[in-house]
Order: structure tokens, then sequence, then C-alpha cells
């Protein structure tokens, strides 16, 4: 069942990038680490992979995309930096990068955290710089929406140096406008009525 699921997982990656597996020794023992689930292992090997050779963007990609996999948010966000730094038209590194941000940011004991703030901005700058390369791939629009969402609720918070009503009703206006987008090219769906509701809640909430 893991490997079937697997096997899926890289058809999506060979059809949503240019790149491929098993290229070098190491990359080869990740894809292996990767079909068993040891994402964790995975990611080092591709690391080994990238140290040998400072060009090989798929070992770049796929670092970042088992790091994400393994819950090393920071560890997939610096790969994907550097994958974007020569690549920066791969649409799936702006999204990995960007989901990856998100979670990040939720890891944040501290909600003064100004890194918090600038990982959920980035995110959502990452979303939209997919979204200029792919203007029509929703899960985009919805994950943008999620991020737009979680700086709300952070700006939100009544603490000193955080709380900013503007920032976070603008926030809120954005997410609602692009959870309208997924809904008009998918139709009515009960997560995203959920999702609009929950924001609407919130901007009440604010005023």
């Amino acid at each position: 069942m893991m490997k079937t699921h697997l096997i899926l997982v890289f058809a999506g990656i060979s059809l949503f990038t240019n790149f491929t597996f098993a290229q070098t020794p190491f990359e080869r023992l990740g894809q292996k680490a990767m079909t068993g689930g040891q994402f964790s292992v995975a990611a080092g090997y591709f690391e080994k992979a990238y140290a040998n050779d400072r060009t090989n963007m798929n070992a770049l990609w796929l670092m970042g995309y088992s790091s994400y996999h393994a819950a090393d948010y920071k560890k997939s966000i610096e790969a994907f930096d550097r994958l974007l730094a020569m690549k920066p038209t791969e649409t799936a590194a702006y999204y990995y990068r960007g989901k990856a941000k998100v979670l990040y940011a939720s890891s944040f004991k501290d909600y003064k955290s100004t890194d918090r703030e600038k990982l959920l901005l980035g995110a959502i700058k990452d979303f939209s710089s997919a979204l200029d390369l792919t203007p029509t791939d929703y899960k985009l629009f919805q994950n943008r929406a999620l991020a737009y969402q979680e700086y709300a609720l952070y700006k939100s918070q009544k603490i000193a140096d955080v709380y900013n009503k503007t920032a976070a009703i603008n926030a809120c206006n954005a997410s609602i406008a692009d959870f309208q987008k997924v809904l008009e090219e998918s139709g009515y769906r009960r997560d995203i009525m959920a999702q609009i509701e929950k924001t609407k809640q919130l901007l009440s909430d604010i005023k």
C-alpha cells in the first residue's frame, strides 16, 4: 500500500516538474529510502548528492521534497531557496516552500516572534509567485487563502507589536477572495465553505 502510494507520488512529481530520479548513487539510495517512506534518510542522501555537485538541481528538488515530508520544514525551505536561486520558474518549488513556511510558522510557540510573521508573508509571496507562473492552478489559490487566514489570525492578536487591525482585515478579505476563486472553479465544496465561514467569523470578531 505504501509502495503503491509512493509510486503515485513519484509520477505526480514527474508531471509537475522537469526533474528526474536516480541519476547518481546517492540519488538512487535516496529514491529507495523514499519508496520505503524513510523521508528523513532520503533527504540525507540527496543532501550528499548535492554536496558532490552544487549544480545538481535534481538533488536539491528531492532534498526539499523529502525534507518537507519528513517535517523538517527549515531544511526543506533552505533546499528550495537554493533551487529557486538557480531556477526561478519552478512552480512546484514555490508551492512546497510556501507550504513548508506555513507549517514551520505554526511550530513557533512565541506568538510575538517576528520569524512567524516573516514565514507567513513569505508563504503568501511563494503562492503568488507560483500563480504568476500557473494562474489556473486552483490548489495554489486554496493554499494562499489558508496562508492569508493564518496571517489574519496572527495580526488579530491583541499583543503589543503584533496587533494590526488593518492588516488583519485585509488578510481576511484576501483569504475569502482566494477561497471564492476555488469555488468558482470546483463548484460547491463543503471544506472550502467551512473555511470561508471561519474567515468571515474572524473578520467579524476583528471589526
